[in-house]
């Protein structure tokens, strides 16, 4: 049996953070809890990683990509793009899939990039602040954020590494601008919005985003109408359900590729021609948004210059130069989803 980091903290009594920092010999342990740990990773036979040394003074020429959602296609899309990027940089690709999981997440962070000894961490985070990236951020890893930001709360060394992991995203609002734009010469006056998870930092932003794009073409605060999703398709059905029954909209935006895959299949359920009955842009452009029928407008992610961007953050990390984080434009692509709202 293979035994986990999680196990030794549950043996221990300690938070699987505390186990980390108390293996890799970081002085914030009390000499008392250390020797516990030790004592439960000795009994059981785990193998203590060797993560915060190697991350500070080998390198494996290999880094570490943990994504949210590996069958999204944009994450797949950007993880394929990384790993071409990085070896033409000379490294390798370790791809890793939390599946949206908070747990599975922290669980690669500690045990799988820990174990391998990456010289780096590109992380799309499920959730803000999390144990693991706590322990990450401790132990002096590299690490830069892609896609989502996070919430850093507290005082602390810690709390002030995470303030300045740089993080890689795209910028929408002039794409944002261009599709709010089009839309208001096209005569819509009510907006429904398909939104990531708004507990999270990315939702928060996303729909800011479309609301100040929308406000500033001419739409009334009142007649934009959000459902909240959570990046899966069957969210995204759900959200334009409620949509279709509460704001009666002539558009839907929604915020990713999964969710407005979703708000179609509930269009279609109910009969609603798009864009005849209702127009629809949908947040990140897949390979095959233009073999809808009709094509699908989209507000598509610079994914090249992202990836770019990305392994240039993490290299940079790793040979001590300054790092800033990137924002590159979104581009707005209008196809045959957006038309004259009826009536």
């Amino acid at each position: 049996m293979v035994v986990r980091l999680r196990d030794v903290a549950a043996a221990a009594g300690v938070s699987d953070a505390t186990v980390s920092l108390a293996l890799a010999g970081n002085p914030r342990i009390s000499t008392a809890t250390s020797a516990r740990v030790i004592a439960a990773a000795n009994q059981l036979g785990y193998r203590p990683n060797s993560a915060a040394r190697a991350l500070r003074t080998e390198s494996t020429k290999s880094l570490g990509l943990i994504v949210s959602d590996v069958a999204n296609p944009f994450f797949a899309e950007l993880a394929g793009t990384i790993e071409r990027q990085a070896a033409h940089e000379g490294y390798s690709l370790i791809l890793c899939n939390s599946d949206e999981d908070v747990a599975r997440q922290d669980d690669y962070l500690l045990n799988l990039l820990a174990g391998s000894q990456v010289d780096g961490v590109l992380l799309v985070p499920t959730a803000s602040t999390t144990p693991g990236l706590r322990a990450l951020a401790a132990s002096g890893a590299k690490i830069v954020l892609l896609d989502r930001p996070i919430t850093v709360s507290g005082t602390g060394a810690v709390a002030e590494s995470l303030r300045t992991v740089p993080i890689v995203s795209s910028d929408p609002r002039q794409a944002l601008a261009d599709a709010a734009e089009l839309l208001a010469r096209l005569g819509h006056r009510r907006v429904g919005v398909v939104a990531p998870p708004l507990a999270t930092p990315l939702g928060r932003d996303r729909r800011g985003q479309i609301r100040d794009a929308l406000v500033s073409a001419g739409f009334r605060s009142r007649d934009i109408v959000v459902e909240e999703g959570d990046f899966r398709q069957e969210s995204g059905y759900r959200a334009a359900e409620a949509l279709l029954a509460s704001g009666n909209p002539t558009v839907i935006i929604a915020a990713d590729g999964p969710m407005g895959v979703g708000a179609l299949k509930a269009l279609r359920a109910h009969g609603i021609r798009v864009p005849h009955d209702m127009s629809v842009i949908c947040f990140d452009d897949a390979p095959w948004f233009d073999l809808f029928d009709p094509p699908l407008s989209a507000i598509a992610q610079p994914i090249e210059e992202l990836a770019r961007a990305a392994i240039a953050a993490v290299l940079a990390q790793r040979e001590g130069n300054p790092v800033l984080a990137a924002h590159p434009p979104c581009t707005f692509i209008s196809r045959s989803s957006c038309g004259v709202p009826a009536g």
